[in-house]
């Protein structure tokens, strides 16, 4: 009995030591294939980490060209609004100039044409005399013609017009026939007399005048007529 004990143990301890490698070397299988699959997700995980990195960088790039893109984009449209806005502000300035000049030269002509109207008009036109007699008897009325040169100039005409004003006539700086009777009515007032002084004047050559008859007649000096009748007595 002892014997077969025995022989039971040694039976089991040698398919233990049969079975041992066997164990051995499935557990070392499988941690191989455990290894394996482990290096195989780490390199899959590293390979989708670098993917996604890949496209994230990508990404980011796509997306800076698009921003940059976007601020040239931006920067050009400014700087053509700002051309276009110093081209327009340019434009402007030309044309509130050239409006200017314009008004300029029709007022000049203007004044020209009022000018040669004031002296060339038949119905208002004076002479040289009469225009240098106008302008004394502005100038002695209290009035600034300027120089009496008979030229019928801006400041006699501006003259006229306070002429004109004062005197409740319509102010037109032309000497009308309003204004030329007015002025000279009032010249002729303040000259009559001068004008008495000058009539006075011719009683004294009458008196001389009159005594120089009598002379003349020679009536008293014809008068010793009798003296003939004397000697016939």
């Amino acid at each position: 009995m002892h014997k077969i004990s025995t022989f039971a143990i040694a039976v089991a301890l040698g398919l233990a030591w049969t079975a041992f490698p066997a164990g051995a070397a499935d557990d070392t299988l499988k941690n191989k294939a455990e290894r394996t699959g482990d290096k195989i997700e780490d390199k899959a995980e590293r390979a989708k980490d670098k993917i996604e990195d890949k496209s994230e960088r990508a990404k980011d790039k796509i997306e800076n060209k698009s921003e940059r893109a976007k601020d040239k984009a931006e920067a050009k449209a400014d700087r053509a609004k700002d051309k276009a806005d110093a081209k327009g502000d340019t434009m402007g300035d030309k044309v509130d100039r050239a409006v200017d000049k314009t008004k300029a030269k029709t007022r000049e002509m203007k004044d020209k044409v009022a000018d040669k109207m004031h002296r060339g008009d038949k119905g208002d036109h004076m002479a040289s005399g009469d225009t240098r007699s106008a302008q004394e008897a502005l100038q002695a009325k209290g009035y600034n013609p300027g120089p009496i040169d008979g030229v019928y100039g801006p400041r006699t005409t501006a003259a006229v017009r306070d002429f004109q004003k004062a005197e409740g006539l319509k102010v037109t700086g032309r000497m009308d026939a309003d204004t030329r009777a007015k002025l000279m009515a009032s010249a002729g007032a303040g000259s009559t007399p001068s004008a008495s002084t000058t009539t006075t004047t011719t009683p004294s050559a009458s008196p001389s005048t009159t005594p120089a008859n009598p002379s003349s007649v020679g009536a008293p000096s014809q008068a010793p007529a009798p003296s003939p009748q004397v000697e016939k007595k």
